[in-house]
C-alpha cells in the first residue's frame, strides 16, 4: 500500500469538495444579488407609475399561469352598482372584462379558468390624487419577489399624468371622478395611495370560472366566430376543445375527471402553439392548426363534432404536416388567406404551408437561419396580407414581407433574454407587442423606423421602441392585448403575477396632438403615415 497515494486521493477529494462548495456559494450569492437587483429595478418602476401609466393593476393568482387572452366580451356596470367610484357610488364609470387564464402546478388540480377584470371606462380614469406624495398610486398586492401567492387584487390608478411643461392643463383622463374625498382611498397597512378599502371598485380581479383542466395549461385560445368555444394544450399529446356554455361556473364536488367537449388525436408529443382561422364564412368556423414537439403541424376541423354535441367526441387530424426537423414552438392562422398557415421552430426555420388538398406535401416557402436561434412565436399581421413578425431566443424579433423572404425587412432589438411571445395591436396597424424572460413586454411602433434620435434617446433603444413595460419581477410566460380598450393589455409572469395595464397617452401620441384640432392637423404631414408607407409601401396600406 502506497501511503502517498491514499493522502494524495484524499487531498483531491476535499479538493474537489471546496471547489464545489465555492461554486455553491458564489451562485446563491449571484442569486441574492439578482434578487435584489430585481428589487430595486421594481421599487424605480413603481415610483414613476404615475408618470408612465393610466392605470396599472396587479392581482396575485394561486397558481402561476402559462396562457393569457382576453376575451371579446364587454359589460358596462350600471350605476347604483359600486363599482369604480372613489369616494361613492359608481357614476357608471366602470365596465367588465373578461380573461382567459390557466394554472400550472404539480400534485394539485388545475384548471382553465376565466378571470373578470374591472376596467376604468376610456372616457373616465379615476384619479386618487392626494398632496405631494412620492410614491402615489401603487397598490402590490401580488407577493412578486417570491412567489408567494395572496388572494386578492389592486388598482394602481395614476394620479399625475406627466404633462407637458407648456401644457399646464390636466389631461382629461386625470378629471377626478366621484371623488369629494380622494384621501379615503389612502391605505393605511401600504402606506400608499391606491389600495381599496371596499371590495367593489375599478380594478378588481375576480376568478369567475373553473373547468377542471388534465395536467398544467400550456396555451388556450377562444374560437373567433363563437368566443364560448376555447381550445386548450396540456402536457400530454392531445389538444381539448370546451365549451365553457356547457360547464358550470365552478366543478361540482362530485367532478373527478375533466371533460371536454372534443379531443383531438393526432400528435405524439406536448405543444403550445395552437390558431384558430378567424376569417367569416362558415366553411372556416371550427378550423384549427396546432404544432408539438413531435415536429409536425395539424390541420383539424371540429365544427362538426361541436354540432353532435356529444361530449369527449375524439377527432383526428385533416392532414399533419411535416417539414421540420426539431420541435415547433409555434403556428398561427393567415389573417386573410384561409389557405395559408405559419409555423416556426427549434430548427430556426420559419415555414408557410398552403393548406389546400394536394399541396400540404411540403411548406411553399421556407425562411432558412429566419433567427440565430429558436424560433420562439410567429404572428400575421391582422390587416397587411404581406407582413409577418417572429420571435426567437436570439433577443430580437423580426418584420418580414413575404413577398421578399430573404431578409427581414426589421430587426427589433431592445429586450436582453430570449423572446417568447408576439401580438400585433389589435386597433393600430404600426404597433407590435413582445414579451420576454427578461422580465419586460416591449411595444414597437413601426411608423417611428429611422426617426432622429438625440444621444439621450438613443441610450434608451432604438426610435421603434415605443415602451417598456418593467413591472413584472419573473419571466413575461405570454400577454395579450385588449380588442375592448385600446392601449389596454394583461399579462402573466412565472411568479404568479397578472398585471393588467395601459400606458399613458403622452408615451404614444404625437407630440402637439390635439384631438380638437383635428381639421387643422389635416393640413400638416403625418409623419407616422409617412413612414409606414416608406416600410410597406403605399398599395399595402389600408
Amino acid at each position: 500500500n502506497n501511503p502517498n497515494k491514499d493522502t494524495s486521493t484524499m487531498t483531491d477529494a476535499a479538493a474537489s469538495a471546496t471547489a464545489t462548495d465555492t461554486a455553491d456559494a458564489n451562485a446563491t450569492l449571484a442569486s441574492q444579488i439578482e434578487e435584489r437587483l430585481i428589487h430595486q429595478e421594481y421599487k424605480i418602476w413603481k415610483k414613476n407609475t404615475p408618470f408612465l401609466y393610466d392605470f396599472v393593476m396587479t392581482h396575485g393568482l394561486e397558481w402561476p399561469s402559462l396562457t393569457c387572452q382576453w376575451l371579446p366580451t364587454k359589460k358596462e356596470l350600471n350605476d347604483g352598482q359600486k363599482v369604480g367610484a372613489v369616494g361613492g357610488v359608481s357614476k357608471n364609470v366602470a365596465e367588465q372584462h373578461e380573461l382567459l387564464v390557466g394554472t400550472h402546478t404539480t400534485g394539485e388540480q388545475n384548471y382553465l379558468m376565466v378571470a373578470t377584470v374591472n376596467l376604468p371606462r376610456e372616457d373616465a380614469v379615476i384619479d386618487n390624487r392626494v398632496g405631494d406624495t412620492a410614491d402615489t398610486g401603487t397598490a402590490d398586492t401580488a407577493g412578486s419577489k417570491d412567489g408567494e401567492s395572496k388572494q386578492g387584487a389592486s388598482v394602481e390608478d395614476q394620479p399625475n399624468k406627466k404633462q407637458k411643461t407648456n401644457d399646464p392643463e390636466p389631461s382629461p383622463k386625470s378629471t377626478v371622478i366621484d371623488a369629494p374625498n380622494p384621501a379615503t382611498n389612502y391605505n393605511e397597512e401600504k402606506d400608499e395611495l391606491g389600495g381599496y378599502a371596499s371590495v367593489d371598485r375599478v380594478g378588481k380581479i375576480d376568478i369567475k370560472m373553473k373547468i377542471l383542466h388534465d395536467g398544467e395549461v400550456n396555451r388556450a385560445r377562444y374560437m373567433p366566430q363563437n368566443h364560448f368555444v376555447v381550445a386548450t394544450r396540456g402536457p400530454s399529446s392531445e389538444v381539448y376543445i370546451w365549451d365553457l356554455s356547457k360547464h358550470s361556473s365552478f366543478p361540482s364536488e362530485q367532478a373527478v375527471a375533466p371533460n371536454p367537449q372534443v379531443i383531438c388525436r393526432g400528435h405524439s408529443g406536448e405543444g403550445y402553439g395552437l390558431a384558430w382561422c378567424g376569417i367569416a364564412g362558415e366553411e372556416n368556423k371550427g378550423r384549427l392548426v396546432t404544432c408539438a414537439e413531435d415536429k409536425t403541424v395539424c390541420l383539424w376541423n371540429v365544427k362538426q363534432a361541436l354540432k353532435d354535441g356529444k361530449n369527449g367526441t375524439v377527432v383526428h387530424p385533416e392532414a399533419t404536416l411535416k417539414y421540420h426537423t426539431d420541435v415547433v414552438e409555434d403556428v398561427d392562422w393567415h389573417n386573410r388567406d384561409p389557405n395559408m398557415v405559419g409555423s416556426c421552430g427549434d430548427d430556426k426555420l420559419i415555414c408557410l404551408w398552403d393548406v389546400r388538398e394536394g399541396k400540404r406535401d411540403k411548406p411553399v416557402h421556407v425562411i432558412q437561419k429566419a433567427h440565430d436561434g429558436d424560433v420562439n412565436s410567429l404572428e400575421f399581421h391582422p390587416t397587411n396580407e404581406f407582413l409577418l413578425a417572429s420571435g426567437g431566443s436570439d433577443k430580437v424579433v423580426k418584420l418580414w414581407d413575404m413577398r421578399n423572404l430573404k431578409s427581414p425587412l426589421q430587426t427589433f432589438e431592445g429586450h436582453t433574454d430570449q423572446v417568447y411571445s408576439i401580438h400585433w395591436s389589435p386597433f393600430n396597424e404600426s404597433i407590435l407587442a413582445s414579451c420576454s424572460a427578461d422580465r419586460r413586454i416591449a411595444l414597437w411602433d413601426l411608423s417611428r423606423i429611422g426617426m432622429e434620435q438625440s444621444p439621450e434617446d438613443a441610450e434608451d433603444g432604438p426610435p421603434e421602441l415605443l415602451f417598456l413595460h418593467g413591472g413584472h419581477t419573473s419571466k413575461v410566460n405570454d400577454f395579450s392585448w385588449n380588442p375592448n380598450y385600446d392601449w389596454c393589455l394583461g399579462g402573466v409572469s412565472e411568479d404568479n403575477v397578472l398585471q393588467v395595464w395601459s400606458p399613458a397617452e403622452a408615451v404614444y401620441a404625437e407630440e402637439g396632438y390635439d384631438e380638437d384640432d383635428d381639421d387643422e392637423e389635416e393640413t400638416e404631414v403625418d409623419l407616422a403615415t409617412k413612414q409606414r408607407a416608406e416600410i410597406l409601401g403605399d398599395d399595402e396600406l389600408e
